[in-house]
């Protein structure tokens, strides 16, 4: 092709017709801009396919990680929920005046209940942390862009803050309360250590100790409840927007 081009130029040249030869100069040159703009137009084409499969790839890997975390999240909330009726039943038992329809195997399991539960929340926030670091403005659909950021930049680590660390003080408490309330005894178990609190009558139902024991482990199942709750409600809602735009990808 430049060969072409150039033979054309030399048998203008020899026929020393300037007009033809401007003519043909100016084709050239709106042929070489035609070219460079077919470039640059290929090269963004190929630069937005990118953007989109990069785009399609973070959506899967958010989508993935928040059924993992609605999952955990149903999970936690299930265990508060035991774990209240445990509350409960031990407050009953507390109050009755009678207990000779208490049987101490019952007793027993709802102590172990309220005795090992604690509240922790965790969350996979590897996809939105690479999402974040490449530029959240990959994610072309403003609304979802803010959804994400609102959820990962400050519902979840608000529930964070206040379940690892507010709640916290609440669940050492009674772990405490029941270090000074009961005996503990250790046994070995296979390569383990298996501690069992010594229950042998209901004297401790009257202890004020016992009360503390059920006021701060209420504390730590009512004021976990709510933020766990919303923010499974907002992951869903994300979780939603999310497979949305994949389908319309």
């Amino acid at each position: 092709m430049l060969r072409f081009f150039r033979q054309i130029r030399k048998k203008l040249i020899k026929q020393e017709n300037v007009r033809k030869y401007l003519w043909y100069a100016l084709g050239e040159i709106l042929l070489v801009m035609i070219g460079i703009l077919l470039a640059l137009q290929v090269n963004n084409w190929n630069e937005n396919r990118k953007e989109k499969i990069y785009e399609h790839r973070m959506l899967i890997e958010l989508s993935v990680a928040l059924v993992n975390d609605i999952g955990n999240f149903r999970l936690l909330e299930d265990m508060i929920s035991n774990l209240e009726e445990s509350i409960f039943y031990l407050t009953d038992a507390s109050n009755m005046d009678d207990r000779r329809s208490l049987e101490i195997d019952s007793v027993r399991h709802h102590l172990d209940s309220v005795w090992g539960f604690g509240v922790y929340i965790a969350y996979n926030e590897g996809p939105y942390e690479a999402l974040k670091s490449s530029g959240l403005d990959k994610i072309s659909n403003d609304s979802l862009r803010n959804e994400i950021a609102k959820l990962y930049s400050f519902s979840l680590p608000s529930a964070d803050a206040w379940i690892n660390e507010i709640i916290r003080g609440s669940i050492d408490a009674k772990f405490r309360y029941f270090d000074l309330l009961f005996d503990i005894q250790v046994e070995r178990s296979g390569q383990a250590l298996e501690k069992t609190l010594i229950v042998e009558n209901f004297d401790f139902l009257d202890s004020p100790i016992f009360a503390d024991i059920l006021s701060e482990s209420f504390n730590a199942t009512r004021y976990s409840k709510v933020p766990l709750a919303q923010n499974r409600t907002q992951m869903e809602q994300l979780l939603g927007m999310i497979n949305e735009e994949l389908t319309n990808h």
